[in-house]
C-alpha cells in the first residue's frame, strides 16, 4: 500500500476510478511512454510502470517527491521521478504517448490543459471534481464523453490526426 504524506494536499486516486482510468489508456503500456503530471502519492505513475510503461512522474511538494522516490526504490521500479511544477518543466519534458493530469480541484484546468496538451502525442487524461468546468478540445486534443464515479469525473482527450 503506497502512503500519502499527512496533511491532507495529496487525494490518491481511488480503485475505481483507477481501474476505469488504466481500462481507457490500456492495461498493456509496454513501451508507452506516460507522464503523470501532478504525482502526489504515485499511484499512478507506478500503476503505469507496472503495466509495462516508461514512466515520469512530476510532483511539486518535497514530502510527497521523496514518498515518491521512497516507494519506487521500495519497488525497485524505473520511473524517472522529478521535483518541481509541472507546468514550469512541461516545455521541457518531451512528449509522451499519454498524460495523466489529477490536479489539485482547486486549480483552473484550462490553463493546465494549455500548458500540458503540447506533451501529449495521443491520449491525456484529467481527472477533476464532478462540477468542473472543462473545455472540449484543447490544442488538437478533442474530449470523448465525461465519465463521472461519485464526486470525480475522468475527462479523456485524444489528438487528432
Amino acid at each position: 500500500m503506497i502512503a500519502s504524506p499527512p496533511g491532507g494536499d495529496v487525494r490518491p486516486t481511488s480503485s475505481r476510478v483507477r481501474e476505469a482510468l488504466f481500462s481507457v489508456v490500456g492495461h498493456d503500456l509496454d513501451g508507452i511512454s506516460v507522464l503523470d503530471a501532478f504525482s502526489g502519492s504515485g499511484l499512478l505513475a507506478l500503476e503505469a510502470w507496472s503495466r509495462g510503461a516508461a514512466v515520469v512522474a512530476v510532483e511539486r511538494s518535497p514530502e510527497a517527491h521523496r514518498r515518491i522516490q521512497d516507494e519506487v526504490r521500495r519497488m525497485s521500479a524505473t520511473v524517472d521521478v522529478r521535483l518541481g511544477d509541472v507546468l514550469a518543466l512541461a516545455p521541457s519534458l518531451g512528449s509522451f504517448g499519454v498524460v495523466l493530469v489529477d490536479p489539485p480541484y482547486a486549480l483552473p484546468v484550462a490553463p493546465i490543459l494549455e500548458r500540458l496538451a503540447p506533451c501529449c502525442s495521443d491520449v491525456l487524461v484529467l481527472e477533476a471534481d464532478a462540477g468542473t468546468a472543462v473545455p472540449r478540445t484543447v490544442d488538437g486534443l478533442v474530449a470523448d464523453a465525461p465519465r463521472r464515479y461519485g464526486g470525480t469525473t475522468l475527462h479523456v482527450f485524444r489528438r487528432l490526426p
